[in-house]
């Protein structure tokens, strides 16, 4: 959907295994590439939000405002048991694509802001008047921020899996 071919994000089983999760080659980006984007974070910024800032930041393709996130990194399975009861198991962790831990220490913006520009449904957007985005568009600049060329070109020995 914003990136093609690319790690999405690692995810890291007990055995210390890690298993990359790759975008697909061919889609249709609902954002072109070469228009910078900003995802917001606050302390309610969790899990999937989590993997997505990181993964569009690591990746070179957003940067990151507001303010650090809740670190919720865990993968969790949940399962019903007869008596009504459940049981819920941590079975894997997801690692950012530059290989950041999430869990416990969530995602730290590149830009802080004491607000978040929050989105009213009555007037259709946000309130990005204090964004100054020649400074993103700056930081995405290819000369601020680099793509390691692992996380571009997936090779033979990857077993990726493609989202």
């Amino acid at each position: 959907m914003f990136l093609r071919d690319r790690v999405a994000t690692y995810v890291v089983d007990s055995n210390q295994v890690e298993l990359p999760f790759r975008t697909p080659k061919m889609q249709d980006l609902a954002v072109e590439p070469d228009k910078p984007m900003v995802i917001f974070l606050d302390e309610m910024s969790a899990s999937a939000s989590e993997v997505l800032a990181s993964s569009l930041h690591d990746n070179c393709r957003a940067v990151t405002m507001g303010n650090l996130s809740f670190g919720k990194g865990k993968i969790q399975a949940v399962y019903g048991l007869k008596n009504g009861a459940g049981l819920i198991l941590t079975v894997a962790k997801y690692i950012t694509p530059n290989g950041d831990e999430i869990q416990g220490k969530g995602i730290k913006p590149d830009v802080e802001l004491s607000m978040v520009p929050i989105y009213v449904p009555v007037f259709g957007t946000a309130d990005t008047s204090k964004i100054d985005f020649k400074d993103v568009s700056r930081r995405l600049d290819p000369k601020s921020c680099q793509v390691p060329p692992d996380r571009v070109t997936a090779t033979a020995a990857d077993s990726a899996i493609t989202l």
